[in-house]
């Protein structure tokens, strides 16, 4: 039987106070390790009568004092650093883009299911000019000691379009943009691109875009991570990739 333990089923924050608690009490038995000690020597200089500690037996509770606190600081570095992979490789879905081809050449019809973060969703339906799709977005990147914490990047989509492989192409060809954010010029994200440089706690605020090729019936999962957008994809022609995204 596998009794093995994926690691994204580790909470680190149980691991972290259990270290922490674990090295408080390894500490508190070598404090009261050494008071033993040093009442024995006090009490042998004022010459009372006292049975001399046996040394096998204290070396063996000093060894089992440094082997606790030592399991338990591992543990809590254990902790440490899972926090760390969790914060620097969460990735949280964005949006599912659904392309089905068309008849017609360089147009696919396209469907954006777009995650929202109370946890609903809306679905919309685009034709797509062009030899690839595109979904820009906004980002709010957090300073990495606050994603350590556990804040997370925050974003936006904004905008779905259709991209020309060729240059010339994207000069002549006809192109097709969609607005996918309810207010394009909202004043937080305006402030945020003009001022977010000088405001505490945050790294940088700037524009991402992710983009792939059109035809077949295909199906990609969008995820911003600490980085931007990560698009990967889940259906290739009625073969599943990965796992799709159910939210």
């Amino acid at each position: 039987m596998d009794m093995q333990i994926p690691i994204e089923q580790l909470d680190p924050d149980y691991l972290m106070y259990g270290g922490a608690i674990g090295i408080l009490l390894g500490l508190l038995f070598f404090v009261y390790f050494l008071y033993r000690r040093i009442r024995w020597i006090i009490l042998a200089i004022r010459r009372r009568g006292t049975d001399s500690p046996r040394l096998l037996s204290s070396l063996r509770n000093l060894v089992l004092i440094v082997l606790w606190t030592s399991v338990f600081g591992m543990v809590l570095f254990l902790g440490f650093f899972l926090r760390s992979y969790y914060a620097f490789t969460y990735e949280e879905p964005v949006a599912e883009v659904v392309i089905q081809s068309s008849d017609a050449p360089h147009v696919s019809r396209i469907t954006v299911r777009q995650f929202h973060p109370e946890g609903s969703h809306t679905s919309r339906h685009f034709l797509i000019k062009g030899d690839q799709w595109v979904i820009e977005g906004d980002i709010l990147k957090w300073e990495n000691w606050l994603n350590f914490l556990g804040l997370h990047t925050r974003y936006r989509l904004t905008r779905l379009t259709g991209r020309y492989v060729a240059t010339t192409a994207e000069m002549n060809e006809p192109r097709t943009a969609y607005s996918l954010a309810d207010d394009e010029d909202h004043p937080l994200w305006r402030y945020l691109y003009q001022y977010g440089h000088q405001l505490p706690f945050v790294n940088t605020v700037y524009g991402n875009a992710v983009f792939q090729a059109v035809g077949g019936d295909n199906r990609y999962a969008i995820y911003v991570g600490t980085s931007g957008f990560v698009v990967r994809q889940t259906y290739d022609n009625g073969h599943f990739v990965r796992k799709p995204i159910v939210k």
